[in-house]
């Protein structure tokens, strides 16, 4: 592994490390959220072919445990799941090839509620670590190697949203799914989400 990249990680690790104390510190008004959402404009780049993948609107979801550390910040852990297809070209609709990624990032987030004329306008950034895995599947017979492959990564997020009195929320977030290749190479899925949740008080 690239020094570049262990020195991202412990980074990553030690922000989750931080967010963990925190709430364990903060625990009066923490709360619970869960979203589920379409991810578009969505591309996968692939640094050993050295191009950019077309994909399939995909969806996702995540849960978020958040703790106030002053009035308008709260941070916290999170953890969540997305998948898309890769778009088929003509040859693989023809041999009945498909492909997709799977993305599982568990991260360290931070909510701001700066506007005091709109309590319910936030704004958030998240980093952490992503499990990414490829996988492909087609008939034997066309000498496809049916299969999947796994690699961690960075995961980084940033966003906005409007947080309802009742409890649901809505957001966008534009974010990027590092994963490492086999040779060497890392895979990058960036994408923009819209999502809808609910917030509960713990």
């Amino acid at each position: 592994m690239p020094q570049k990249e262990r020195q991202m990680k412990k980074l990553v690790l030690a922000l989750l490390a931080v967010a963990v104390m925190a709430g364990a510190a903060f625990a009066e008004g923490e709360e619970m959220k869960v979203k589920v959402g379409l991810e578009m404009a969505n591309n996968l780049n692939e640094s050993n072919s050295g191009g950019n993948i077309d994909m399939d609107m995909g969806f996702g979801g995540s849960l978020e445990f958040l703790f106030p550390v002053a009035s308008i910040v709260k941070i916290g852990p999170g953890i969540g799941v997305s998948y898309a297809g890769i778009k088929q070209t003509p040859d693989m609709k023809a041999n009945g090839v498909t492909e997709s990624f799977t993305n599982v990032p568990i991260y360290a987030t931070i909510e701001v509620n700066p506007i005091k004329e709109a309590p319910g306008v936030f704004f958030k950034g998240s980093l952490g670590l992503n499990i990414g895995t490829l996988s492909v599947s087609g008939p034997s017979i066309m000498g496809v190697n049916s299969g999947s492959s796994s690699g961690s990564g960075i995961y980084y997020g940033i966003g906005a949203g409007y947080q309802f009195p009742f409890g649901l929320f809505l957001d966008a977030m534009y974010s990027g799914n590092g994963a490492a290749e086999e040779g060497g190479g890392t895979i990058t899925y960036s994408k923009v989400s819209i999502s809808a949740g609910y917030k509960f008080a713990l």
